[in-house]
């Protein structure tokens, strides 16, 4: 028998947990089989919106969404409340550069409606999307229509934006083909300190990679409050996918000891439970180095006792502490050890 799977994070009526595989028929049967389907898809309400077939739900929510995989993908979780499964909140592929991410949520059931279930649900999803991935801003697109999504939309923080088709480019979201959507946007501030515990080890963390539109990653560096440090180059990445600013700046940088993805993620994975038994704590200042950690692991978490935490950094702080240190400021290793200084030691 499977465990039963873990909670993510729970409020005060409901909780959250990542789909499984099993999961999938249930969404499609609240989405397409339930008293709710009416009010959102099909005729006489929407007859540009018919009611999709197991297959056409397939194409539209893959399965990788039910699946263990890099979670900036996109994932599908599972609301609860109670002991009961009430719906699917599916967040989209995370957008790195905009720090942006589309949700889209239903309902099991109309008895689930206007309780403030739903409104919860997408307030949690939020939190703990900023917390694990370190996305701030969430779009949701529903239909003018859909009167009670709204109101709920509302009620989670969420507010219709004015100019639609901008906010859309800038948030690197594809088109919406439904006529009459409405873009709502909630944006959440990042953390700016670290509350330091001295009973745990932080090692702060910095990588380099090919471009910000389609990363790949190039080399990683660790510095650890036990004074220790780590610092990897990888060696399947492709020099032609690299922007003017990596070839120029990044690259010429490289000490030239690559190793393998696989590699690499064995001995960073080996040195960060070398700090244990306390509790680690991984610090970057970007999701784009989160995104580096999944990338590299090959999963949607990090190794048992191993936590992330962002804190954002004035890119100009960073630049002038590192020039003070007299290290090399696009290095991954010198870079992790600028940002140990200016987040432990900021008025030095």
């Amino acid at each position: 028998m499977q465990p039963e799977p873990r909670m993510l994070i729970r409020g005060q009526k409901v909780s959250l947990r990542r789909a499984q595989p099993n999961d999938a028929v249930r969404a499609y049967e609240w989405l397409a089989l339930s008293d709710l389907t009416p009010t959102m898809l099909g005729a006489p309400l929407y007859p540009d919106l018919p009611v999709p077939s197991p297959a056409a739900f397939e194409s539209h929510y893959p399965s990788y969404l039910f699946e263990r995989g890099n979670p900036y993908d996109g994932r599908a979780l599972i609301i609860s409340s109670g002991a009961e499964n009430i719906g699917v909140l599916i967040y989209g592929a995370v957008q790195l550069l905009a720090g942006a991410v589309e949700l889209e949520m239903w309902l099991a059931e109309k008895r689930f409606c206007s309780s403030g279930l739903g409104s919860e649900a997408l307030r949690l999803a939020c939190t703990w999307l900023q917390d694990e991935l370190g996305v701030d801003n969430f779009a949701l697109r529903p239909s003018r229509r859909n009167v009670r999504a709204l109101r709920a939309f509302r009620r989670a923080g969420f507010r219709s934006v004015t100019d639609p088709a901008q906010a859309q480019r800038e948030l690197g979201l594809s088109p919406n083909p439904l006529a009459d959507s409405e873009l709502m946007l909630l944006t959440l501030l990042p953390p700016t300190r670290l509350q330091h515990d001295p009973a745990r080890t932080y090692a702060f963390f910095d990588t380099e990679f090919t471009d910000l539109l389609q990363p790949q990653l190039i080399s990683l560096g660790a510095a650890a409050t036990d004074g220790n440090a780590f610092y990897c180059e990888i060696s399947d990445w492709p020099r032609d996918k690299c922007s003017d600013f990596v070839v120029d700046v990044v690259l010429p940088l490289l000490d030239g000891n690559a190793v393998p993805h696989g590699t690499a993620a064995e001995a960073f994975t080996g040195w960060l439970c070398q700090r244990r038994p306390q509790p680690v704590i991984v610090v970057t200042d970007s999701a784009y180095d989160r995104w580096a950690l999944a990338d590299l692991l090959g999963g949607e978490s990090l190794p048992d006792g191993v936590l992330w935490q962002r804190v954002a950094l004035p890119v100009e702080q960073l630049d002038a502490v590192v020039a003070a240190m007299g290290l090399r400021r696009h290095h991954a290793l010198d870079d992790a050890r600028g940002l140990r200084q200016a987040i432990l030691n900021p008025a030095d």
